[in-house]
């Protein structure tokens, strides 16, 4: 999930982001954050995606335009956020967008670092980058208001920020079975389908009031993957070869955006739905992790609790 603050008409601000990096990233400290439990996780294993607004990809950003609509967004309150800023309520892909825009996905494929045998299935099958693509987003049957959003919007909950730190924290959850995040080819043919996470969102306003020192991440939990059943041969086949990279290295993924802003996208007003929306670049990672289950790392502790009972009853 690169992200951007964005400026809108009025003295507002809309501010969003989706996804990973080390623990410091740019300005950013996450060993300094108080509401956000997650960290990125380093991988040498990762597919990168890139979305632009004029290609009918990215992501969007949008609250309700009625101040007393329990989805309208908050002020923000950080550091050098300037005056009057809103923070949007929801987050979606272009695909998943209130505006009618006929997107099929968030972003395209434009790198590979590893992924070996991802990368081979490609080449061995003159399959482009550019027909693989990112989407998420409430599903085909679901309102766009069920998507990621701030719940119900409390400070020290949904949200936390303080006027004596330029950084805000924003967590973004959904219904699981509202939601989807997908890996698709040729625009139409979804293949994997990935687990369901809040997205966690780290705001820095920079040094000066100004959005070209922000920069604004997402990230997810780790996530489990599944193919998509009912593939034709062709489509299956790239399927597992996705999931055999990610079983060989940690056998979950997990989505990071980071993003410096640099200019400023031009909000939408739709008076039909009574939304202003933003459509902004959508610079992802994937990258493959690798996470002990609650359960191993439990049994590890209770191996070693009864080795030193163990041990001290030989020395009594």
């Amino acid at each position: 999930m690169k992200t951007r603050t964005i400026y809108f008409c009025l003295g507002l601000t809309i501010t969003t982001v989706i996804s990973s990096l080390p623990a410091k990233a740019a300005s950013i400290n996450f060993d300094d954050l108080q509401l956000i439990p997650v960290r990125p996780i380093n991988s040498d294993n990762f597919l990168s995606f890139s979305g632009e607004p004029d290609e009918n990809e990215g992501q969007t950003a949008f609250f309700n335009l009625d101040p007393s609509a329990p989805d309208s967004g908050h002020l923000e309150i950080s550091k050098n956020s300037p005056p009057g800023n809103i923070a949007p309520y929801y987050a979606t892909g272009r695909q998943s967008s209130p505006e009618q825009s006929n997107a099929t996905r968030s972003g395209t494929l434009d790198g590979v670092t590893g992924f070996t045998n991802f990368f081979q299935y490609l080449n061995q099958n003159s399959i482009n980058f550019n027909e693989i693509g990112f989407g998420y987003g409430q599903k085909n049957d679901r309102a766009f208001t069920e998507t990621w959003n701030l719940g119900d919007d409390l400070l020290g909950q949904d949200w936390l920020a303080s006027p004596d730190s330029s950084i805000e924290e924003r967590i973004y959850q959904a219904d699981p079975d509202a939601v989807e995040s997908f890996l698709v080819i040729n625009n139409t043919k979804k293949f994997i389908n990935l687990g369901y996470s809040p997205l966690y969102a780290v705001l820095d306003q920079g040094a000066t009031q100004s959005i070209t020192d922000n920069t604004d991440i997402f990230l997810t939990q780790a996530l489990t993957v599944q193919k998509v059943a009912g593939l034709d041969p062709l489509t299956d086949g790239l399927a597992n070869a996705f999931l055999l990279d990610v079983n060989l290295h940690g056998g979950k993924v997990q989505v990071v955006v980071e993003d410096s802003v640099v200019e400023d996208p031009t909000p939408i007003f739709d008076p039909d739905t009574g939304y202003v929306i933003v459509n902004f670049p959508l610079p992802l990672t994937l990258r493959t992790v690798q996470v002990p289950e609650p359960s191993a790392i439990g049994g590890l502790f209770l191996v070693g609790t009864l080795a030193t009972l163990f041990n001290k009853r030989r020395q009594n």
